[in-house]
């Protein structure tokens, strides 16, 4: 990239275009849920709960969601309270909690994700496929 755009400048160009395609999901259709009006940090557990590849804890999804220990406590008590996690005890520390969604939460967030890949089809029309699959992988390996 010697004679290119400089890499903190590609990292901006990266970041403004991951921004505007996380504004054009959010301006989607909100339902998922039989249309509970779910905070932005609920729909985040869910779909961290929906896609983490380790065990998700209290102290994990604090860490992944940015919050505090007791905010976490409150999001499950609340998302628990709607039918949509279930917890279950740590088998790796008795002392700690693994929480998981429910069946029915996550055939929702499942079917969420399928409209909103439907609704976006159309923005990756002038991307081929190779470049498509280089852009996930690279993606993929941006935010493990």
């Amino acid at each position: 990239m010697a004679d290119g755009p400089d890499r903190a400048e590609c990292v901006a160009s990266v970041l403004e275009s991951v921004t505007l395609l996380g504004q054009t999901i959010a301006a989607g259709p909100r339902v998922p849920f039989r249309g509970r009006d779910l905070t932005r940090t609920q729909m985040q557990a869910l779909f961290t709960l929906a896609h983490d590849r380790q065990r998700v804890t209290p102290g994990r999804l604090a860490t992944v969601l940015g919050v505090t220990a007791g905010a976490v406590t409150q999001l499950i008590d609340g998302l628990r309270g709607q039918g949509l996690v279930d917890t279950e005890p740590n088998p790796d520390d008795a002392r700690s909690r693994v929480i998981r969604l429910t069946a029915d939460a996550a055939g929702e967030v499942e079917q969420f994700e399928r409209a909103a890949v439907e609704r976006l089809l159309p923005r990756f029309a002038s991307v081929s496929d190779d470049e498509l699959i280089a852009l996930a992988r690279t993606l993929s390996r941006i935010t493990e």
